[in-house]
């Protein structure tokens, strides 16, 4: 009973010289390991969670943006025209200008981050794989 035990630590010893005296398959450096390993794994699903979060805000913020545009070409030109500071012709080729380039833009938007732009989106299976044409893409569907 006299003689103490060796710890199953590491440590350095006094020359300097790092001693392990823990058996191979320690539990408790498995444990660690096991540990360690599974902070990692929720941290990358807490990444995972904020990128998608993040995405999400970002498109109903473009959204609000050209549906604003939108709204506030059509606002000033129903305006101009109500308080006369605009011709009918003028609005009426303003209108048919400006619309169809602010639809194509809300198309080009919503299609990028809703439909075919998917390899933006970093939590698309399909990331990166969006515009493949080949015959090289078609021997892969077969």
């Amino acid at each position: 009973m006299g003689t103490k035990k060796a710890g199953r630590s590491s440590r350095a010893a006094a020359g300097g010289i790092w001693v392990d005296r823990s058996v191979p398959g320690d539990r408790e450096l498995t444990a660690m390991g096991r540990r360690l390993e599974l902070a990692a794994q929720q941290a990358e699903i807490e990444a995972k969670a904020a990128a998608r979060r993040h995405y999400l805000r970002m498109q109903a913020w473009v959204l609000i943006g050209v549906a604003a545009l939108i709204v506030l070409t059509i606002l000033a030109l129903v305006l101009g025209l109500w308080v006369n500071a605009i011709n009918r012709d003028f609005a009426t080729e303003l209108a048919r200008t400006m619309l169809p380039i602010l639809l194509g833009a809300l198309a080009t938007i919503v299609g990028a981050f809703f439909g075919m732009g998917a390899n933006i989106n970093p939590n698309s299976e399909d990331a990166g794989r969006a515009f493949v044409i080949g015959r090289r893409h078609r021997r892969q569907q077969r």
